[in-house]
Protein backbone atom coordinates (compact mmCIF):
# COMPACT_ATOMS: atom_id res chain seq x y z
CA UNK A 1 0.00 0.00 0.00
CA UNK A 2 2.82 2.41 0.83
CA UNK A 3 4.67 2.08 -2.40
CA UNK A 4 1.24 2.48 -4.34
CA UNK A 5 0.43 5.64 -2.95
CA UNK A 6 4.38 6.62 -3.22
CA UNK A 7 4.37 6.13 -7.41
CA UNK A 8 1.07 7.97 -7.44
CA UNK A 9 2.39 10.77 -5.25
CA UNK A 10 5.50 10.84 -8.20
CA UNK A 11 3.05 10.28 -10.70
CA UNK A 12 0.83 13.67 -9.08
CA UNK A 13 3.72 15.44 -8.76
CA UNK A 14 5.49 14.98 -12.18
CA UNK A 15 2.19 15.62 -13.94
CA UNK A 16 1.84 18.92 -11.77
CA UNK A 17 5.33 20.21 -13.11
CA UNK A 18 4.83 19.07 -16.62
CA UNK A 19 1.39 21.55 -16.32
CA UNK A 20 3.18 23.97 -14.71
CA UNK A 21 6.12 24.32 -17.54
CA UNK A 22 3.34 23.93 -20.42
CA UNK A 23 1.50 27.28 -18.55
CA UNK A 24 4.79 29.00 -18.67
CA UNK A 25 5.39 28.40 -22.10
CA UNK A 26 2.25 29.52 -23.69
CA UNK A 27 2.17 32.43 -20.83
CA UNK A 28 2.50 35.75 -22.88
CA UNK A 29 5.61 37.75 -21.85
CA UNK A 30 4.51 41.40 -21.29
CA UNK A 31 6.70 45.02 -21.79
CA UNK A 32 6.94 45.93 -17.60
CA UNK A 33 4.32 48.58 -16.78
CA UNK A 34 6.23 51.66 -16.28
CA UNK A 35 6.66 55.49 -15.84
CA UNK A 36 8.80 57.53 -17.77
CA UNK A 37 9.56 60.79 -19.32
CA UNK A 38 10.52 61.47 -23.37
CA UNK A 39 13.83 63.04 -24.01
CA UNK A 40 11.90 66.30 -23.41
CA UNK A 41 10.76 65.23 -20.03
CA UNK A 42 6.85 65.05 -21.01
CA UNK A 43 5.92 62.00 -19.38
CA UNK A 44 4.95 58.85 -20.57
CA UNK A 45 3.47 55.28 -19.42
CA UNK A 46 3.08 52.18 -21.00
CA UNK A 47 0.09 53.05 -21.93
CA UNK A 48 1.32 54.41 -24.69
CA UNK A 49 0.97 51.09 -26.38
CA UNK A 50 -2.91 51.38 -25.74
CA UNK A 51 -3.65 53.05 -28.52
CA UNK A 52 -1.82 51.01 -31.57
CA UNK A 53 -2.82 47.32 -32.63
CA UNK A 54 1.40 47.00 -32.72
CA UNK A 55 4.49 49.32 -31.32
CA UNK A 56 7.52 48.49 -32.24
CA UNK A 57 10.27 49.74 -29.99
CA UNK A 58 13.80 50.44 -30.71
CA UNK A 59 16.36 50.49 -28.09
CA UNK A 60 19.45 51.93 -28.96
CA UNK A 61 22.25 54.24 -27.77
CA UNK A 62 24.01 57.57 -28.98
CA UNK A 63 27.62 55.52 -28.52
CA UNK A 64 26.17 52.52 -30.80
CA UNK A 65 27.68 53.18 -34.56
CA UNK A 66 24.80 50.35 -35.73
CA UNK A 67 22.20 52.31 -33.81
CA UNK A 68 23.07 55.64 -35.59
CA UNK A 69 23.64 53.93 -38.72
CA UNK A 70 20.08 52.70 -39.11
CA UNK A 71 18.55 55.88 -37.97
CA UNK A 72 17.62 57.33 -41.26
CA UNK A 73 16.33 54.34 -42.14
CA UNK A 74 14.04 54.40 -38.64
CA UNK A 75 13.54 57.99 -39.81
CA UNK A 76 11.63 56.52 -42.73
CA UNK A 77 10.45 54.00 -41.21
CA UNK A 78 8.74 56.26 -38.47
CA UNK A 79 7.25 58.62 -40.62
CA UNK A 80 5.19 56.11 -42.79
CA UNK A 81 4.32 53.18 -40.60
CA UNK A 82 1.27 50.86 -41.73
CA UNK A 83 -2.13 51.63 -39.88
CA UNK A 84 -2.57 50.63 -36.31
CA UNK A 85 1.14 51.15 -35.57
CA UNK A 86 4.12 53.09 -33.82
CA UNK A 87 7.35 53.30 -33.55
CA UNK A 88 8.80 54.38 -30.51
CA UNK A 89 12.52 55.15 -29.62
CA UNK A 90 14.02 53.64 -26.13
CA UNK A 91 17.48 55.63 -25.41
CA UNK A 92 19.52 53.64 -23.37
CA UNK A 93 22.03 56.51 -22.34
CA UNK A 94 19.46 58.58 -21.54
CA UNK A 95 20.48 59.36 -17.73
CA UNK A 96 23.00 61.44 -19.19
CA UNK A 97 22.45 64.94 -20.69
CA UNK A 98 25.06 65.06 -22.95
CA UNK A 99 23.83 61.83 -24.18
CA UNK A 100 20.27 63.05 -24.72
CA UNK A 101 21.53 66.46 -26.62
CA UNK A 102 23.62 64.13 -28.90
CA UNK A 103 20.91 62.02 -29.48
CA UNK A 104 18.34 64.92 -30.51
CA UNK A 105 21.38 65.99 -32.92
CA UNK A 106 21.11 62.41 -34.50
CA UNK A 107 17.27 62.26 -34.77
CA UNK A 108 17.24 65.71 -36.58
CA UNK A 109 20.54 65.01 -38.75
CA UNK A 110 18.33 61.39 -39.89
CA UNK A 111 15.03 63.14 -39.85
CA UNK A 112 14.06 60.63 -37.25
CA UNK A 113 11.07 62.31 -36.11
CA UNK A 114 9.54 59.99 -34.07
CA UNK A 115 9.17 59.39 -30.10
CA UNK A 116 12.09 58.78 -28.20
CA UNK A 117 11.50 57.69 -24.09
CA UNK A 118 13.91 56.86 -21.35
CA UNK A 119 14.33 54.09 -19.72
CA UNK A 120 12.85 54.03 -15.88
CA UNK A 121 14.06 51.36 -13.44
CA UNK A 122 10.63 49.18 -14.14
CA UNK A 123 12.01 48.43 -17.43
CA UNK A 124 15.32 47.05 -15.65
CA UNK A 125 14.03 43.45 -15.31
CA UNK A 126 13.26 43.53 -19.36
CA UNK A 127 16.37 45.31 -20.61
CA UNK A 128 19.00 43.40 -18.68
CA UNK A 129 18.16 40.50 -20.87
CA UNK A 130 18.68 42.96 -24.00
CA UNK A 131 22.32 40.92 -25.26
CA UNK A 132 23.29 43.77 -27.96
CA UNK A 133 21.73 46.95 -29.40
CA UNK A 134 20.71 48.02 -31.56
CA UNK A 135 17.34 45.54 -30.51
CA UNK A 136 14.04 46.27 -31.45
CA UNK A 137 10.91 44.33 -30.04
CA UNK A 138 6.94 44.27 -30.68
CA UNK A 139 4.19 45.23 -28.18
CA UNK A 140 0.78 44.85 -28.68
CA UNK A 141 -1.61 47.21 -27.34
CA UNK A 142 -1.92 45.03 -24.05
CA UNK A 143 1.59 45.33 -23.65
CA UNK A 144 2.29 41.96 -24.33
CA UNK A 145 5.55 41.30 -26.38
CA UNK A 146 4.70 39.87 -29.78
CA UNK A 147 7.35 37.17 -31.74
CA UNK A 148 11.08 36.99 -30.84
CA UNK A 149 13.58 40.24 -30.60
CA UNK A 150 15.53 41.48 -33.53
CA UNK A 151 19.31 42.12 -32.77
CA UNK A 152 20.92 44.27 -34.81
CA UNK A 153 20.63 47.13 -36.91
CA UNK A 154 18.10 46.50 -40.08
CA UNK A 155 16.85 48.98 -43.23
CA UNK A 156 13.43 50.03 -43.79
CA UNK A 157 12.66 47.33 -46.02
CA UNK A 158 13.07 44.54 -43.75
CA UNK A 159 11.67 46.05 -40.86
CA UNK A 160 8.46 46.75 -43.13
CA UNK A 161 8.65 42.53 -43.64
CA UNK A 162 8.99 41.94 -39.66
CA UNK A 163 6.31 44.83 -39.21
CA UNK A 164 4.24 42.84 -41.18
CA UNK A 165 5.57 39.61 -39.86
CA UNK A 166 4.43 40.50 -36.45
CA UNK A 167 1.01 42.09 -37.20
CA UNK A 168 -0.17 38.49 -38.60
CA UNK A 169 0.59 36.84 -35.59
CA UNK A 170 -1.69 39.44 -34.06
CA UNK A 171 -4.60 37.75 -36.38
Amino acid sequence: MGAKKGMFVAVFLLALAFCAALGRAEAAEYFPEFSSQTLDGKNVTNAVFSGKKLTMVNIWATWCPPCVKEMPDLGRLGASMPKGTQLIGLLLDADDSGAIQKAKTILSKAKADFLQIRPSKEMSSYLNTVQAIPTSIFVDSEGRIVGEPLVGARTEKAYRAEIEKALKQLQ
